[in-house]
């Protein structure tokens, strides 16, 4: 059967779906947390924030973001060697639980001079939490595919980070506009059972759904297939994970200086009504849940034609799809220059840009590793992809200092050569290096990229 590695975006093992809706609710309980953390240290105590700079909002911002995104390497490899991917879901969204329970009590009034201590504690058990959880969950979506070459991964992963995206756009909506508008603290509590309900859904449904799979950790499975068959896997998904980090400097902006700039220089005003600067983070978002099928479906079609994009190329047009979103930004620091407030259509367009960046990248990364790498290592990989994100995270909140310095244009101006740049360079690795283009020439169990 030529075509059986293929199969519908929409026909997936149940098992697949259960992951992905619980995979929804963390990261609705994530995206709320952060579409609110840089306005909550930085607000004003009179409106329930903790009055700090809004520089020390931004590197607090990078540090938590790029550790929730750095630990799931060590994650990961404790459900390589010990864990099992099942029980470091179940841990990991426990402690994710707990970290936003302790933000919302101390928003209740907690002695201000112990505020800061109880928002590292929260915070902390949030990282500690999202560590364990990220790669175990990601690493089962992919276990699910073992022994099934008939299907092709990459439909599931597809579905997997949509139900991501949709889970970020409606913690976004939800427990960012709450917390913004009514009270931080109720965003912080929607927060938490957004990941209450994922906890659920995953205890009630994965037994049934899931059997044996990601209950014993990979060292004592013995499987006959692996990633160790590829030449240059290793390698070539180490490439991919250095310009991921790239990716994700550009990428994570939205949750600090973008957001600020939407803040204050944004005409938000909609049907008489202001919309809340966090709500503008659900544009990228919203796109991909859109474009990703598309996607699916014409990269599909291109593959069938013999004009398919490998993970490397496909990388390369997401780090130029983010820089076309920052000339529209430009535009937008252009208008305002004079003071007043720029047109939201010009955000709009930008993070419309950042979708297309999206679909192109994550979705065909994780996969590929999930499908080259040995099994023994697949969750360790996993987490250094993580930590490269986890990198840009905090590169993002780290430089964005720098844009109140020399100013949003100038800012702008120096990531859009940052990314022209990766995106060559990458390019330029690729023709250069035949077996790495010969590791990912395989993907999806044998189909073309």
């Amino acid at each position: 059967m030529p075509n059986s590695t293929k199969s519908s975006l929409w026909r997936q093992p149940a098992g697949v779906y259960v992951v992905a809706i619980a995979e929804f609710w963390e990261r609705f309980s994530y995206y709320g947390l952060v579409a609110l953390l840089v306005l909550f240290l930085s607000g004003a105590p009179a409106d329930g924030g903790l009055g700090w700079t809004q520089a020390q909002a931004l590197q607090t911002y990078g540090v938590f973001a790029g550790l929730a995104f750095c630990l799931p390497a060590a994650g990961g490899w404790l459900a390589d060697r010990w864990l099992g991917e099942r029980r470091g879901v179940l841990l990991g969204g426990l402690g994710i639980l707990l970290g936003n329970l302790v933000l919302f009590f101390m928003t209740l009034g907690a002695d201000p001079s112990a505020a800061q201590l109880w928002l590292m504690l929260g915070l902390g058990l949030i990282v500690l939490g999202t560590g364990l959880l990220k790669p175990a969950i990601s690493t089962l979506v992919g276990r699910v595919y073992d022994g099934r070459p008939h299907l092709a991964r990459s439909g599931g992963y597809t579905l997997f980070l949509m139900c991501i995206w949709m889970g970020s756009v409606a913690g976004t909506l939800l427990a960012g506009a709450l917390g913004e508008t009514i009270g931080f603290r109720w965003g912080f509590l929607v927060s938490a059972l957004g990941m209450a309900a994922g906890l659920l859904v995953y205890a009630l449904m994965a037994p049934r759904t899931l059997g044996e799979v990601g209950l014993k950790p990979a060292r004592a499975t013995v499987e006959a297939a692996g990633g160790t068959a590829i030449p240059a896997a290793i390698p070539a998904i180490l490439l991919m994970t250095l310009f991921t980090a790239l990716y994700a400097t550009g990428f994570y902006q939205k949750a600090g200086v973008l957001t600020l700039m939407v803040k204050s220089q944004t005409d938000r005003m909609v049907l008489g009504v202001e919309l809340p600067a966090s709500a503008f983070l659900t544009i990228s978002t919203a796109g991909f849940v859109i474009l990703a099928p598309i996607f699916e479906i014409a990269l599909d079609r291109l593959a069938r034609r013999g004009l398919g994009l490998d993970v490397f190329q496909k990388q390369a047009l997401a780090l130029a799809a983010l820089g076309i979103g920052y000339a529209f930004f430009l535009g937008a620091v252009h208008q305002s220059a004079g003071g007043a407030l720029h047109s939201p259509w010009w955000i709009v367009a930008g993070y419309l840009c950042f979708s297309v960046g999206d679909v192109l990248i994550w979705p065909p990364q994780i996969s590929t590793i999930s499908r080259l790498a040995p099994v023994r290592l697949t969750g360790l990989l996993i987490g250094l992809w993580y930590v490269t994100v986890g990198i840009g995270n905090y590169l993002a909140g780290f430089l964005g200092v720098a844009a109140q310095t020399i100013g949003l244009a100038a800012y702008f101006m120096v990531i859009q050569a940052g990314l022209a740049i990766g995106a060559l360079a990458l390019l330029t690795i690729r023709l250069a290096a035949p077996r790495l283009r010969a590791a990912v020439a395989i993907y999806n169990d044998g189909s073309p990229q």
